[in-house]
Order: C-alpha cells, then sequence, then structure tokens
C-alpha cells in the first residue's frame, strides 16, 4: 500500500497584517508552519503504517521554504518527501492547484490520498473533493476514524455538522481528515535532518503546462481589511441577563415576520440554481437572497435538494428538484445534469461540509470556478460578486469567476431569510448513478445541541465553565430561549461538548445576533470564529481577560455566579 500525504505551509493567520494603502496582504516576517489539518494526515500516515504497513510520502506545493514542512513531516516518521515548485504556478486557485495536484497523485498511484479538511488560511476545503474527481479516486470529507477490516474496504467514521456517519467505502480514495482524526506526535529532540530525502518537481517534471494565474478559474479583484469596532461597556449582571432575554425576544418574534418574498410567475428567460441540503433554515435563507436578486433581474429561481418538499414550506423558488438521495456522489450527478439542463447564471451552495463537498466535485467536474464560505454576493453588470472571508475572517476578498456558471458556497446565518405565499413546482429526481459509499450508520447529535449555523442567540462555553453542573444549566437555559450552545476547542477536547459546537479557527464560524461568552479568556483561536457576530457580551472574573477586548458588553462576574442568576431569572 502507498499512503500520499498533501500538505501545506501556511502562515500564522493571527500575525497577518494589511497596508490599506495598497488593498495588499503583508507577509513579511510572518511565521509560517505546517496547516494543523494536514499535520493530522501526516500523523494518521504514520498510524496506519505502524499497524498495517505502508509507503508514505507527504507532498507539498509552493515556494523552495515550503521544504521546511516535508523535513518535519519525514522527522515525524514519513518515508520521503515531495516538493512541487515552479514560479509559473504561482497564484493558482483551489481548481488550478487540484489540477496540478492530481498530476502527481497519477504519477504516484496512491491507494489512499491524505489530506486535511481545509487549510487555515483559506478554509475552502475545495481541494480534495476536486483531486478526488480529477483523478477518479472514491473521496470521503471530514474523517475522524479510519479502519482497516479484513474485507479489503475501509471503514471511516466521518463528521458532518448533524452528527456522525459510519460509512464503507473502497481504494483509491482521498480522504480529508478533521480535528478529531488524532494528536500528532511530537519529533523527538536530536531527529537528524531528512532534507536529502525531498525530490523537487516543477512544470516540466509534472509534465503539465499550467499556469497559475491565467489559468484560474477565479480572480481576486480586490481585498479589504475586516477591523473590529467593538468597544467594550461593562455592566451588571442583571444589565446582562436583561440584554440576552431581548435577545431571545427579538429572535422569536423574527421566526414569525419574516421578510415577505413575492416571485412573478415563471417565465422563459434565465435561471438561478441554489441547492438545500442538510438544513430547511439555511436552504430558504440562499432561496431568499436568489429571490431578491430574480425579481430586480428578471430571473427564475429554481431550488434542488435532498430536503423533503414537507419541510421546505414558504421557501420562495418557482420550481424544487427533490433529488431521493443522502449521498453526496449521487447528489453531484443529478445536480451536474440539472445544471446542464437549465444553464443557471449563477448556482449558490450551504457552506456545509456536504455543500462543500457537492459544490467542489461539480467545479472539478465541469470546470467551473467556485468561491467558498462567501459572506455576502450580488449581481452586478451579468456578474455574480463574491465576497470571501481568508486569514481566519480578518480579510475580505471580492472574486469574480471566469466561467458560467459562476459557484459559490454561503455561510449559514449570513442571508436574511424570508417568507413566500407563493407554491413551488415540485420535480422529483431518481439517482441515476449508484453510490460508491455505503452507509453503516448514524448517530445524530443530541437534540439537546441546537445546530449553530444560523442560530440568533448562542451562549460559548470556555474553561472557566467547564464544569459538567454549570454545562447541564447553560444546555437547559438555551433550550428555553431557542438558543445554540457553543464552546472552545479545549471543553470539546474534554468531551463536555460536542465537537460539532466547537467555535475557532479550527471549529466553526458563526454569525448570530448576539454571542455570550461564558469563562471564555479570549484567546484568537476562538475569536476569529466570531468576527461576524453581531454582538458579544462576555462574562469572566478576571478584568483582564483579552475576550474584554473583542466584546461589545462585560460582565466582570465569576462563570456560575453569572449562570445561576440567570438560570434563576429564567425559571422562576
Amino acid at each position: 500500500m502507498k499512503i500520499l500525504v498533501l500538505a501545506k505551509q501556511v502562515p500564522d493567520v493571527n500575525k497577518i497584517s494589511f497596508d490599506a494603502s495598497t488593498g495588499r496582504i503583508i507577509r513579511d516576517g510572518v511565521p509560517l508552519s505546517i496547516n494543523s489539518f494536514d499535520k493530522k494526515a501526516v500523523e494518521e500516515s504514520i498510524r496506519i503504517r505502524e499497524k498495517i504497513g505502508a509507503e508514505v510520502v507527504v507532498a507539498t506545493m509552493g515556494p523552495p521554504q515550503a521544504s521546511d514542512i516535508l523535513n518535519e513531516s519525514m522527522k515525524m516518521g514519513v518515508d520521503r518527501g515531495i516538493l512541487i515548485t515552479d514560479r509559473q504556478f504561482g497564484g493558482a486557485d483551489t481548481w488550478a492547484t487540484s489540477k496540478i495536484l492530481s498530476r502527481l497523485i497519477e504519477i504516484e498511484k496512491p491507494d489512499i490520498v491524505l489530506c486535511g479538511k481545509y487549510s487555515l488560511d483559506g478554509e475552502t476545503s475545495q481541494v480534495p473533493p476536486q483531486i478526488s474527481r480529477f483523478s477518479k479516486y472514491s473521496l470521503a470529507t471530514s474523517v475522524s476514524s479510519i479502519e482497516f477490516p479484513e474485507s479489503g474496504k475501509l471503514i471511516l467514521e466521518r463528521e458532518t455538522e448533524v452528527g456522525i456517519e459510519k460509512i464503507e467505502v473502497s481504494t483509491p480514495i482521498v480522504i480529508s481528515v478533521s480535528e478529531k482524526i488524532n494528536k500528532a506526535r511530537k519529533i523527538p529532540d536530536g531527529t537528524p535532518d531528512m532534507r536529502e530525502k525531498i525530490t523537487t518537481m516543477d512544470a516540466k517534471g509534472l509534465g503539465i503546462n499550467i499556469n497559475g494565474q491565467s489559468d484560474s478559474l477565479t480572480i481576486v479583484s480586490g481585498t479589504e481589511s475586516v477591523q473590529s469596532s467593538r468597544h467594550v461597556k461593562f455592566i451588571n449582571i442583571d444589565e446582562a441577563i436583561k440584554i440576552i432575554q431581548e435577545s431571545a425576544k427579538i429572535a422569536s418574534e423574527e421566526q414569525t415576520s419574516f421578510e415577505k418574498l413575492t416571485l412573478g410567475e415563471q417565465k422563459i428567460g434565465k435561471n438561478v440554481l441554489g441547492i438545500a441540503l442538510d438544513s430547511p433554515e439555511v436552504s430558504i435563507e440562499i432561496a431568499s437572497e436568489l429571490s431578491r436578486i430574480a425579481k430586480r433581474e428578471g430571473f427564475n429561481v429554481s431550488i434542488a435538494g435532498n430536503i423533503n418538499p414537507d419541510y421546505l414550506k414558504g421557501i420562495s423558488c418557482h420550481n424544487y428538484y427533490y433529488i431521493k438521495s443522502k449521498r453526496n456522489d449521487e447528489i453531484s450527478e443529478e445536480v451536474i445534469s440539472l445544471i446542464e439542463r437549465i444553464k443557471p447564471e449563477f448556482v449558490i451552495f450551504p457552506s456545509t461540509v456536504n455543500g462543500r463537498e457537492v459544490s467542489a466535485t461539480i467545479s472539478a467536474a465541469m470546470n467551473l470556478g467556485l468561491t467558498a464560505d462567501c459572506i455576502k454576493i450580488s449581481y452586478e453588470g451579468g456578474k455574480l460578486i463574491q465576497y470571501k472571508p481568508a486569514f481566519g475572517g480578518g480579510i475580505v476578498a471580492r472574486i469574480i469567476s471566469k466561467t458560467k456558471p459562476e459557484m459559490a458556497t454561503v455561510r449559514p446565518g449570513i442571508l436574511l431569510r424570508g417568507i413566500s405565499d407563493n407554491s413551488f413546482k415540485t420535480v422529483e429526481i431518481e439517482p441515476s448513478v449508484k453510490s460508491y459509499v455505503k452507509e453503516l450508520s448514524f448517530t445524530p447529535v443530541s437534540d439537546e445541541f441546537k445546530p449553530l449555523s444560523g442560530s440568533r442567540l448562542v451562549m460559548g462555553i470556555g474553561m472557566g465553565a467547564r464544569s459538567r453542573e454549570l454545562i447541564g444549566k447553560v444546555v437547559n437555559i438555551c433550550k428555553l430561549l431557542n438558543a445554540g450552545v457553543a464552546a472552545t476547542r479545549p471543553v470539546v477536547d474534554m468531551k463536555l461538548i460536542p465537537r460539532q459546537q466547537q467555535v475557532g479557527l479550527t471549529g466553526i464560524a458563526i454569525s448570530p445576533d448576539l454571542y455570550v461568552a461564558v469563562g471564555i479568556s479570549g484567546h484568537d483561536n476562538h475569536l476569529v470564529g466570531l468576527r461576524y457576530a453581531k454582538k458579544i457580551l462576555a462574562v469572566n472574573k478576571d478584568p483582564n481577560a483579552p475576550v474584554f477586548g473583542s466584546a461589545d458588553y462585560g460582565v466582570i462576574a465569576d462563570s456560575t455566579e453569572f449562570v445561576t442568576a440567570l438560570e434563576n431569572l429564567i425559571f422562576h
């Protein structure tokens, strides 16, 4: 067996700065390291070799200094390293990068390709599905466990926002790994340098003629810095509780007072397409934004997905194409056929685990530009303008595509949800291909925990509130307030809160109306997931806690005192 690990050298996103006068990102002097998810892929490859035997190769694409992460990987135990470097590859987007890496896969012919689920500087999750499609390999994303039974097939556990599924798949396969899969080993002191085991390959050596700038399918037309304008106002516990209650009341009222959307009758003309996966609420958000654009531009709105139409009451569209499948590979094929048939101006997907996988697969299959995790979209002069955060959300890039239809994934909770009284036509679609994935089981996240995507009010738990008793109280309060429960990575690592609720650099980014940080110190790795929260209320007994520097309201109080006061008022 041969395992190829694809790794990326990334800058410390917390040290990136921005020159407003030139609109350029300043990387000089910023520390570089192996992407943390990719390091876990390296670790997993070594563990597999230790269990069943394999040759393990690690490869990276980048400038010459990217060889540092190959050296680190080989010190961990990888057999050899490959550095792909050529000036003509500079500026490659994910599509062009995936084309180049697929050529390496064609040369090396590994049984398993391992990589992190995304890179911390871009957070697209697009490369694994794209190289899978280009290489004609099976695919499994966001994998937290890999087993090798005697059957010869792989048993994988895969994390999504709503639970963990256990699946059976065959090799050759591309696997992207999640945060949970392992803890990477430390390199023993005195381990010798391994650079002599690195092979360097350029465009000629790969036998591929791709120019990173001209062959990329997306263009960054501008960037801007996201500066925090928060200035903390310190308040007492009673004032904080009133803010929480008011936020819960507004969120509840808005559930019954959505913007009323009206679409005219469907007519001959251009179409726009939205994709409905996993969440009816997020699907309605996407349809609402498409309807606003469509009404102004005279487009027809179609939605396609695997959500039962009974759960999409009030969605604003002319047609709903109900794909009767739970498998991403089957769904991708049907959406490809639909795109070819209705020829939409652009396609919008949810920025979820499944939405990212399906969109990137289609991007590779149809050679279409794709922008991930947008926080805003607009339609100007016949072009979809896509606004994507990068480097932990500190920079927002304005992106356009060279191809039609333009495609983007949009972050849940960002687009304003509306409701329509119009009925839509449902077209049922049976999958035309059979999935290569066999689902063995599915374990949903406990219904104690509301999905964070789209939650208007969220309470976050840090190490200062990590007792099981206190967490139980927070969960009960959030149930009554219809709020989400989030956590920092250390709390999740202690298995006190499901990993799906982790917010931050290696978790998810959220944008609630109010985020209540209870016992959270305020490290950058957590706060980058909150850049687009409208208001942050922080509770910490330390008046010098860093979290207060990123909050709108601050309460200097012990977590137990605060939660108990909130509980007494809510339940009594």
